[in-house]
């Protein structure tokens, strides 16, 4: 069974979805406070389901002590402008639904991280020039040296390095990488995150990672 840790102060929203996530099959343990939450993951989650406006301090907080771990996060906010969705990703969040949600949506979101999870715990390893992304271990070599790339860059990189030769529009990877609703993200943002990935392993002229004008972007030499 997988367990989720459930992260919200506000009584009538925990109570519903922690019923629906139950109905679901799940085990959640709810807590409504960072310091809950942090003693809370002492204990082993599949997933946190994390709301930023806590009482005590920001949900922030449980993002930046998950930094660098596996466990995925998916934010629930009732704020929606672009900056803090990007700070959520930053931080490692895989996802960041705006309240109010439709509840079977959350639930097929968060259905859908968790089958990802599972396939990356048993995946493969790609290589594009002098790169190496072990999806196992979640682990990018460039030179057989480790880089360290935030998980927006990481989902970005394994993105085009899964598809080896293949123009990816920028549509096709704003839907992929931000499974938010796209108006809260600016078409400068994917460039901003091209320009990232490309600097960290090296490729500031963009022979591996390549742009196709008027199209997207490919991975290969």
């Amino acid at each position: 069974m997988k367990r989720i840790l459930f992260v919200e102060d506000d009584p009538s929203i925990a109570l519903a979805l922690t019923y629906s996530l139950e109905e679901e099959g799940y085990e959640v343990v709810h807590t409504s406070s960072v310091e809950e939450a942090l003693s809370a993951l002492e204990q082993p989650f599949d997933l946190v389901l994390l709301d930023l406006g806590l009482g005590d301090r920001s949900g922030y907080e449980v993002c930046r002590a998950l930094s660098g771990g596996d466990i995925p996060i998916v934010i629930l906010s009732a704020i929606d402008d672009e900056a803090n969705i990007v700070m959520g990703l930053e931080l490692g969040a895989v996802d960041y639904v705006t309240k109010p949600f439709r509840l079977q949506e959350l639930l097929s979101r968060i259905r859908g991280i968790l089958r990802r999870r599972e396939k990356k715990e048993e995946g493969p390893v790609y290589k594009l020039g002098n790169i190496q992304l072990d999806v196992s271990k979640a682990r990018v070599m460039v030179d057989h040296q480790e880089i360290y790339l935030s998980a927006l860059e990481y989902r970005l990189l394994l993105l085009l390095m899964q598809h080896p030769g293949q123009v990816l529009s920028r549509e096709q990877m704003m839907e992929q990488l931000w499974e938010v609703d796209g108006q809260f993200i600016s078409d400068n943002t994917l460039s901003v995150y091209i320009k990232r990935v490309r600097e960290k392993v090296g490729d500031e002229g963009g022979s591996l990672i390549r742009t196709v004008r008027g199209l997207g972007y490919s991975a290969g030499e």
